[in-house]
């Protein structure tokens, strides 16, 4: 069943975020990887029981199942360049969800 990757954050570092989607996206998109759905700074939140609202960047990738998603999250190619995502943002929700 294919999945999605979720990740949303706030941006703080926009130009280390940019090197960082140079350096991931041959990592995280194409054959062997995902496929992008969507990557918006326009993230519109609908905050429910008075929990505080997310980021406002959202990334939404499909995989063909969620062992290969968290295959390659997991993967020490990826890992090696979260730190450099993470510096630049702050992260709020990072999540793998079956899709129809």
């Amino acid at each position: 069943m294919p999945a999605l990757l979720i990740l949303n954050y706030d941006v703080t570092d926009p130009q280390r975020l940019d090197a960082y989607r140079r350096a991931a996206t041959p990592v995280l998109l194409g054959p062997d990887a995902g496929e992008l759905v969507a990557s918006t700074d326009r993230t519109v939140h609908l905050s429910e029981g008075g929990r505080p609202a997310g980021g406002t960047h959202t990334v939404v990738l499909r995989f063909a199942d969620a062992e290969q998603a968290r295959a390659v999250y997991e993967s020490d190619r990826y890992r090696e360049l979260l730190e450099e995502r993470l510096a630049a943002t702050v992260p709020f929700t990072a999540m793998i969800v079956p899709a129809l």
